[in-house]
């Protein structure tokens, strides 16, 4: 709750940015208001150490892990990548920390690394997986 509530304060700031070269249509207003929502969310990913929720279950099999909810019974399938940043978050762990880990266990580079790591965390957080 408190995310959006700051979300829309950011908005409401950034609302008189929108392109006055073209006249606003429901389309690119969609677009910029989905950018400021994902700047939104990368940002404070990157400011935030991701804890894992406490009622979902791992499970690893031989090349995924499964990620299953208690309460909506929902399986999620995570490669061994995704599976490694989700171990990360322990609340211990930042992104650049993740960042790192993974570079030294996989051959990336750190600037497509970071990328990916937000993506998943990013992705953890919507499906409800993570809190930041």
């Amino acid at each position: 709750m408190k995310s959006r509530r700051n979300f829309f304060t950011v908005l409401l700031g950034t609302a008189a940015i929108l392109p006055m070269s073209k006249l606003p249509t429901p389309g690119n207003v969609y677009v910029h208001l989905k950018n400021c929502w994902t700047w939104y969310e990368t940002k404070e990913i990157l400011n935030a150490l991701p804890v894992r929720k406490d009622d979902i279950s791992a499970r690893k099999e031989n090349i995924f892990t499964i990620l299953s909810d208690l309460h909506r019974q929902d399986l999620i399938q995570l490669n061994p990548v995704a599976a490694g940043i989700w171990d990360l978050c322990d609340g211990r762990n930042s992104v650049d920390h993740m960042v790192r880990r993974m570079t030294s266990d996989y051959d990336v580079s750190p600037v497509v690394c970071v990328n990916d790591v937000i993506l998943t965390l990013r992705t953890l957080k919507r499906k409800g997986l993570i809190s930041c």
